[in-house]
């Protein structure tokens, strides 16, 4: 028996146990991957392992996205959330605990690493492909605005206070209360109400939905464009802000602090910029208006800030990027969750987990070999630029700027396909 999201209410009672739980454990992970970065660097002096470790928390994402994804269309999906959350607290426990009781080998923090990223690679398409069954489609700008918020807050607080926790507590100490935050996330989940509809699990039945959903994804141009240039958008964005962290640490005048200061100015700017958009709904046809005007503002910021060497205006920059990329962020977002069809969700997004993240291993392992015959901050100027001059193109692309501007709906999949959806005027 299936629900009807109310078209009227955003915090229902699934949407609000959904949110609160990702909350508490997008909080830990914040801070988890700025003290995961320092303690690396405390024992290992090496950018080049740290690049390494922090891929390793991001390569079985990649690898089993497009799986992960179609097993989400298949599956219970509250299930595999609470079971994804659950098991990767149990890992970080873990993994704290041993390093604590001098237990725990350096080496070992890499099958850690893969494992807790494995389970993650389930959680993505699971949460994305639930929310537009919990939360009507008239509030889905405002869900994933709401959604963002959390991400955003957490990872502010995190970031901000990521430094002063190193300081306060060991690495080891924090590991095990990243693993408590996910343990609870896991027990608020299971009382999220996701409409599933039971159909046959087996391995022969995803490999055809993995074909099926990369069929879907690529007949689709705006969904083509987007998966493309993002996955080398990403690659070079990736590379530039893995060495934020050796950036501050070894920049005389800024260090640890100010790298706190300049993450909280981050933030602050996204929370705003989604704050705005949970109120505001865009109309379909000014969407791409928003998403280039976003895109032109946050490559102004991001070359700015790689040559600059004020802090008051790194500061000033981080927040107007944070605006900048909290719109891109919610408005992709809510057109994927629009086009793209139910029984496709959970594979499209998959897909897309697989191909943004795709490079990230290769970028954060590159960056750090890069930094160590370049420098560190030349390497942040070159990545950023190049980011730059990947998404320029799509701005200018009408096929694009249609797909985006769609409404999604029922009756204009013909036109959606073909990527040439109608704009709407409002």
């Amino acid at each position: 028996m299936t629900q009807k999201p109310n078209a009227r209410k955003l915090w229902n009672r699934d949407f609000t146990l959904l949110w609160q739980g990702q909350l508490v454990s997008d909080l830990g992970q914040a801070a988890f991957t700025v003290i995961l970065g320092f303690w690396v660097l405390d024992i290992t002096n090496s950018t080049a392992i740290m690049g390494i470790i922090l891929a390793c928390f991001t390569l079985p994402r990649v690898l089993f996205g497009p799986f992960a994804g179609a097993f989400a269309d298949r599956s219970n999906k509250r299930l595999l959330i609470v079971f994804s959350d659950l098991l990767r607290g149990i890992l970080f426990v873990g993994m704290g605990a041993l390093i604590l009781t001098k237990k725990f080998p350096f080496w070992l923090i890499y099958p850690f690493a893969l494992l807790i990223s494995f389970f993650g690679a389930f959680f993505t398409p699971a949460i994305n492909a639930s929310v537009p069954e919990i939360v009507h489609k008239d509030n889905l700008s405002r869900a994933n605005s709401a959604r963002g918020i959390s991400q955003t807050a957490s990872s502010l607080v995190g970031n901000a206070f990521g430094g002063v926790l190193y300081a306060i507590v060991s690495g080891p100490v924090f590991f095990v209360i990243n693993g408590i935050c996910f343990i609870y996330s896991a027990i608020s989940e299971v009382f999220i109400r996701i409409p599933h509809v039971k159909r046959e699990t087996t391995i022969r039945n995803i490999l055809h939905d993995m074909t099926d959903g990369f069929k879907y994804a690529w007949s689709i141009q705006g969904i083509k464009i987007l998966l493309g240039t993002g996955m080398f958008i990403n690659f070079f964005v990736t590379m530039g802000v893995t060495l934020l962290q050796p950036l501050f640490k070894y920049t005389e005048g800024f260090g640890v602090e100010r790298y706190g200061y300049t993450m909280a100015s981050l933030m602050l700017g996204a929370i705003l910029g989604m704050l705005i958009l949970s109120f505001y709904r865009i109309k379909p046809a000014k969407r791409f208006s928003f998403y280039k005007l976003a895109t032109y503002g946050l490559i102004v910021c991001m070359l700015i800030a790689g040559f600059t060497k004020s802090f008051g205006v790194i500061m000033v920059l981080g927040f107007f990027a944070g605006i900048c990329n909290s719109f891109i962020s919610v408005i992709t977002q809510t057109v994927m969750q629009i086009t793209v069809s139910k029984e496709n969700r959970g594979k499209v997004f998959g897909i897309q987990a697989t191909i943004y993240e795709g490079l990230s291993p290769l970028a954060m392992a590159l960056s750090g070999i890069v930094a160590h015959f370049a420098g560190v901050r030349p390497t942040i100027i070159g990545s950023f630029m190049l980011a730059a001059l990947v998404v320029l193109p799509t701005l200018f692309n009408k096929t694009f700027g249609r797909f985006m501007n769609s409404d999604g709906s029922a009756n204009q999949p013909k036109q959606v396909m073909a990527g040439s959806a109608p704009v709407n005027d409002g």
